[in-house]
């Protein structure tokens, strides 16, 4: 199942598989995660090639809810902002702000946004968690918050994370860190992230479920 879940995550979803007293296998996408339910009498070949089979179908439906749920953000560190405005205050020039779209200025608001805050995350966070990223970098990433290359000590950051609280920024930042200590997501993982962060659920569902929590 490891090395499944592995290919999963190479098509931007995580994998997460569990049997329960169910009659059939069921599966649940949501953006960025596949959710299966199987039968306990199904054996682990069964479940796998089923779940295998869905690779392609899993991926391109989270790619799909990501990306509607990113289209509707037209928010700054949680709040309504005026593009324009803050694309000038970023220092974009009046010449190359005329001829921008808004969508790609929202996208290069949220980069600057994240560029300014990656020394202040690592500052705060690496002592933290007990380890740190060789690299951290912003990608246009629309089926996962975060991505972790264990090997490289490279974190990546979907720009998207811009439009959200702060602090959900920074959950994300300790998720992946704390990937450094344990490359999947185990009990031992988890523990992790609550020690660095013990807050983390709250910012995790506010993620899950496209912001909408009472702050």
């Amino acid at each position: 199942m490891e090395a499944l879940a592995q290919q999963f995550a190479e098509r931007g979803v995580r994998l997460y598989v569990q049997k329960k007293s169910v009659k059939r296998v069921n599966f649940r996408v949501k953006a960025g995660e596949l959710h299966v339910s199987a039968p306990v009498w199904l054996s682990d070949d069964e479940l796998i090639a089923m779940i295998g089979e869905r690779l392609a179908w899993a991926a391109a439906a989270s790619e799909k809810l990501q990306r509607k749920s990113a289209q509707q953000k037209t928010l700054l560190w949680g709040k309504p902002f005026d593009v324009r405005q803050t694309a000038a205050n970023f220092g974009m020039s009046p010449r190359k702000l005329a001829n921008t779209s808004d969508d790609a200025l929202v996208l290069w608001v949220y980069r600057q946004a994240l560029t300014e805050k990656l020394a202040e995350l690592a500052q705060k966070w690496q002592p933290v968690v007990g380890k740190s990223a060789h690299e951290i970098r912003l990608k246009k990433m629309t089926s996962r918050w975060g991505v972790c290359n264990t090997r490289d000590k490279r974190i990546w950051l979907s720009v998207y994370l811009a439009a959200y609280p702060y602090e959900c920024t920074e959950y994300v930042f300790v998720h992946e860190l704390c990937h450094l200590h344990h490359a999947n997501h185990s009990a031992a993982f988890w523990q992790c992230v609550q020690a660095a962060m013990p807050d983390y659920r709250f910012w995790h569902d506010y993620l899950k479920r496209g912001g909408v929590a009472a702050l």
